[in-house]
């Protein structure tokens, strides 16, 4: 049984070993009392949604089990173990039941064990022992599962984890995009982008979650135009307030940054109004930046401009003229329109 079907990858399962970046790990399969299973409150799934929760840093398994269930998407993991009577594929746990892969699987067991105490179903779980294992070895675990695996945790998370290996494990960021089955420079543009959101954005959001403004802070740094932009501290701290300020609406907003910051002006109205009052004024001196019919006139145009070999000469046809016809009727109506004189 295999984790990856990619035989090179870093984690693979064996029948009596696991196999995490090259090194032999033995494993036992059992049958485990669901008594003897512990959740694991460091999964990077929920570590966010405990480290709120927690009192004194502490939470009990019970209340962890209840944190783990209203998670999005546990529902559906829930049903499906109940209606198929039992998981597919076992959990991961260490020497002393902790768990460290399957946190929603074990708690939709001790569910339905809850629900029919006498239903021997749900009194033992299969599990995987992993009796010796590394940190690191877990992080690497974890992340082929959830981070490139099929059952990925939400954008935020994986970050999160890949930060985790980073900051608390040592490892550069070479070595995770090697046991993570992604690039390098993928891996430190997350990292940086982890950083802003973690240490800047988050604690602006006065206790409101702000988990939903990832895709806000992940567009920053996808973005190859902005990178000028975002390299420096003070740009940053001005992004991050106009997100909390919600002068940008939404992730694809930032997208729009970049006509934005080449307009002092755009920019002073982007920070006290709001990004549609930014791109009006922006669009004054540039029509295809805040409107599609604009920009795909001046594609059209462009083609025009260039238009030469086969598509020159099939002009010469009856119902390429045609297309060609009905343009020039329709700029001549659109300019009488518009009050514009052609030449």
């Amino acid at each position: 049984m295999s984790i990856a079907a990619d035989s090179q990858a870093p984690v693979l399962l064996t029948g009596h070993h696991l196999i995490i970046e090259g090194q032999e790990i033995p494993i036992e399969h059992r049958r485990m009392p669901l008594k003897d299973v512990l959740l694991d409150p460091d999964n990077p799934r929920i570590k966010h949604v405990v480290r709120r929760a927690a009192k004194d840093g502490k939470i009990g398994q019970a209340e962890l089990r209840k944190l783990i269930l209203e998670q999005p998407g546990v529902d559906d993991t829930f049903t499906s173990i109940r209606d198929n009577g039992g998981i597919q594929e076992a959990i991961y746990v260490r020497s002393d039941g902790r768990i460290i892969e399957g946190n929603c699987r074990a708690a939709s067991y001790m569910k339905l064990h809850g629900i029919k105490q006498s239903d021997p179903r749900w009194q033992t779980i299969p599990a995987v022992m992993v009796p010796n294992i590394t940190e690191r070895q877990v992080a690497v675990l974890q992340g082929r599962y959830h981070v490139k695996g099929r059952i990925k945790w939400r954008a935020y998370e994986k970050i999160g984890h890949m930060h985790h290996m980073h900051t608390n494990l040592g490892m550069d960021a070479k070595a995770i995009a090697l046991a993570l089955g992604m690039k390098e420079p993928a891996v430190i543009r997350d990292l940086k982008a982890y950083e802003v959101m973690t240490e800047k954005l988050l604690p602006k959001m006065n206790g409101s979650g702000g988990l939903e403004k990832w895709s806000f802070v992940q567009e920053l740094f996808k973005r190859k135009e902005l990178a000028a932009y975002r390299a420096k501290p003070e740009n940053i701290d001005e992004f991050v307030t106009m997100v909390v300020d919600k002068k940008l609406k939404q992730g694809t907003d930032v997208r729009k940054l970049e006509k934005v910051i080449k307009h002092a002006s755009a920019l002073k109205t982007l920070k006290k109004t709001g990004i549609d009052a930014a791109m009006t004024i922006v669009g004054k001196a540039d029509p295809t930046a805040d409107s599609k019919t604009f920009q795909k006139l001046k594609e059209a145009t462009t083609i025009l401009q260039h238009l030469q070999g086969q598509e020159l000469e099939r002009l010469k046809e009856d119902k390429p003229q045609q297309l060609l016809k009905e343009l020039h009727t329709a700029i001549k109506a659109a300019a009488k329109a518009a009050g514009v004189k052609l030449q």
